[in-house]
Order: structure tokens, then sequence, then C-alpha cells
């Protein structure tokens, strides 16, 4: 039971991962698609920071456990999409 704000976190992590994979097959810029990934990095930091100022103790760390694999996979996301070499043409 502890561990289903983690899983919750790993499969929300993953399907924003997918969602700008798909961006970068379509052909956006790797700007629009850093921008997403910054805007889902941004929702995972304030879910910490939300659990550990305003809800603190145990119920907060429910929700350090649901933000983080998000700025795990979400710095993974960037990383990956900084560093890609693919030139396609660039919808924005």
């Amino acid at each position: 039971m502890m561990f289903l704000p983690l899983l919750y976190g790993i499969i929300v992590g993953v399907v924003l991962a997918v969602i700008a994979s798909m961006l970068k097959k379509k052909g956006y810029s790797k700007t629009t698609i850093i921008i997403y990934t910054l805007t889902s990095l941004a929702l995972g930091v304030s879910l910490i920071a939300y659990g550990s100022t305003v809800v603190r103790g145990f119920e907060g760390f429910a929700y350090l456990l649901l933000g983080s694999p998000i700025v795990m996979i979400c710095i993974f996301t960037i990383c990956m999409t900084f560093f890609s070499n693919t030139k396609k043409h660039q919808v924005i």
C-alpha cells in the first residue's frame, strides 16, 4: 500500500515520456518538447513541495513518492531530447 503512489508516479512519468517521444516523431521542434517537459518537471517539483510544506508527515511522504519518479523521468526526457541528432521538418 505504501508503494502505490510510487507506482502511480512511474505510470504518470512514463505516459509523459511517451507523449514527448510522440511529439518528437511528429516533427515538433526541440524547444516545444523541452517546454512541455519542463512543464511536467514543474508539476513533479510542485507535488514534492506541496507534500513537504503543506501536508507533511506520512501523508506528505506519499506526495514525495508520487513526484520523485515524475521529476527523474522528466530529467531523463530532457537529456534525451537535448542530445538527439534528428533533423526532421519542424512543426511549430
